[in-house]
C-alpha cells in the first residue's frame, strides 16, 4: 500500500514541475520579446511601459 501512495505523490510532483516549467517558459518568452522590442504592441500592452523605437536611428 505505501508504495502505491508514493507513486501518486511522485506523479503529482512531476505534473507540478512540468506545469511550472511551461509557465516560466511562457513568461520568459513574453518578457524577452517585450524587452527586445520585438513587438511594439506587446510592449505597449504592459502597463506603464514606455516605447523607444530606435530601429531607424543612425
Amino acid at each position: 500500500m505505501p508504495q502505491r501512495n508514493r507513486s501518486h505523490v511522485n506523479d503529482a510532483w512531476n505534473a507540478s514541475v512540468i506545469a511550472l516549467v511551461i509557465v516560466l517558459a511562457g513568461l520568459l518568452y513574453v518578457f524577452g520579446a517585450a524587452m527586445s522590442g520585438d513587438s511594439i504592441h506587446l510592449t505597449e500592452s504592459i502597463r506603464g511601459a514606455e516605447v523607444f523605437d530606435t530601429r531607424n536611428l543612425p
